[in-house]
């Protein structure tokens, strides 16, 4: 996309949305689980530079071949080349790191950026279909796009896939954060939906597999989901001995 002189590449464009929305819905949503009103906006650009050292450094990690070869290039996020895993695993230790600063509840935190989480998923995969990247296999139904970067056959299109069901999961967020019953719940419900959702559709990008039937991603999504079931099995404990007794 063109805008006079400049150059605006639709991943980075959603990326930089996805801040925006996700700054103004942790504003809305902190109130609700007992964080300070103006916290948002203090820790905004740290907790977003962290995100993105994360998601930067997993991705570089999970390509060392490349990266070693072209050390340069880890430096070259304008390129692409980031993963939500590390961002989710950044955004965890720098929940942690911030509770000890603020005496705040780590999980409230997360559980008010699990609000955005979808949405800001939702818009990136929306970049990366514009860009043509992240498509799945060859299909014959109907909806199966052709692709300038892959113009053999139409392919799934993945990542609409995960526009679609990530909008959902963004709805249902607002619904879990409203009817929370533990810290921390509605995080790793969303974390664990989201999980869910990658791990089953890339079953449909053969060509990303790296262990057996498996893609790299898979492999980082189903730790993601077990996580998720332990905590919210474990969470829903105390709130099911409360209703026996």
């Amino acid at each position: 996309m063109q805008v006079g002189p400049f150059a605006i590449r639709w991943y980075g464009f959603m990326v930089a949305l996805s801040i925006l929305a996700g700054i103004a819905l942790t504003r809305r949503a902190a109130p609700r689980v007992g964080l300070p009103a103006d916290l948002p906006d203090r820790v905004a650009l740290g907790f977003v530079l962290t995100l993105f050292a994360g998601a930067r450094l997993a991705y570089v990690l999970s390509h060392p071949a490349f990266y070693w070869a072209n050390p340069v290039e880890v430096l070259r996020i304008d390129r692409g080349g980031l993963s939500s895993h590390g961002a989710i695993a950044a955004g965890l230790l720098y929940a942690a790191w911030l509770a000890r600063r603020e005496r705040i509840s780590a999980w409230s935190f997360t559980d008010a950026c699990a609000t955005w989480i979808p949405l800001a998923n939702a818009l990136v995969r929306w970049g990366n279909f514009m860009n043509g990247e992240l498509y799945g296999d060859p299909t014959s139904l109907p909806w199966g796009v052709v692709f300038p970067t892959a113009p053999d056959a139409p392919r799934h299109p993945l990542q609409l896939y995960e526009v679609l069901t990530s909008l959902v999961l963004f709805v249902l967020a607002q619904r879990w954060l409203s009817r929370r019953r533990f810290e921390g719940e509605v995080f790793w419900k969303t974390v664990g939906g989201l999980s869910a959702i990658r791990f089953l559709l890339d079953l449909l990008r053969s060509e990303d597999r790296v262990l057996g039937p498996f893609a790299l991603g898979q492999l980082a999504a189903a730790v993601l989901v077990v996580a998720s079931l332990v905590f919210l099995l474990r969470g829903s404990k105390p709130a099911a001995s409360e209703a026996e007794g």
